[in-house]
């Protein structure tokens, strides 16, 4: 009985081998090599091109050279709103044209006249318009200058003898820099700087005349959506 067990045992053996060895199905899946996947990233392609727009906030300091207030007026705050343009890209280089248009609350206040008066200037609303021309140091960060106009609607109260409330309208020159980072092919961030020389502005009060040239420091920050 051992001897036709063994036999048996020997013979479902047998079988067993050639029919692996038969089966092509078996034989492939056994000695082909597996394929393996290729996860290498297609290089993004004028990912800064085309239309664009985006929020923004940010902080500023205005600093207001005032005659014949002694002195100037320094006034700090917040800003923030709406920016947008479009832009051409060939290879690492960009250029474009942008727009902003901010609320503003950048106040600030200055006593004068052996303290009888004081002059407390305060911009409501920004908004400038520049060229944008930019390098893209990899295929999704890119470093950008700006240069364009601007202007300021900016109320300036001088309470005390002789004041009153005025508001008077700036208008000058914008220049920047900063970067920007492409999250994905709709989305990028980006942070920049603005100095902003507006003109001087000569405004009447009932006690006398008042000279008010500012310049502006701002620092930004934005979330782009890309059409």
């Amino acid at each position: 009985m051992r001897r036709r067990l063994c036999r048996a045992v020997a013979l479902a053996a047998v079988l067993a081998a050639g029919a692996m060895v038969s089966s092509p199905a078996l034989s492939a899946d056994l000695y082909d090599t597996p394929t393996i996947y290729d996860a290498t990233p297609v290089p993004d392609q004028d990912v800064f091109e085309g239309w664009w727009l985006g929020g923004t906030i940010g902080g500023a300091s205005v600093s207001y050279d005032s005659a014949p207030v002694s002195g100037s007026v320094s006034s700090n705050g917040v800003l923030g709103g709406v920016v947008g343009g479009y832009s051409w890209q060939s290879g690492p280089y960009v250029i474009g044209v942008e727009g902003d248009f901010l609320a503003s609350d950048i106040s600030g206040s200055r006593r004068f006249n052996g303290g009888l008066n004081q002059v407390s200037p305060s911009i409501n609303t920004m908004a400038d318009i520049r060229v944008r021309a930019g390098y893209a140091v990899t295929p999704r960060v890119l470093l950008f200058g700006t240069f364009g106009g601007a202007w300021a609607n900016v109320d300036l109260p001088i309470t005390g003898p002789g004041g009153g409330i005025r508001e008077s309208t700036f208008f000058g020159w914008s220049a920047g820099a900063g970067a920007e980072m492409a999250l994905n092919p709709n989305w990028s961030a980006r942070i920049d700087y603005q100095f902003t020389d507006f003109d001087s502005e000569t405004v009447s009060y009932p006690g006398g005349k008042q000279t008010f040239d500012p310049d502006a420091n701002s620092f930004r920050g934005s979330i782009i959506y890309r059409f």
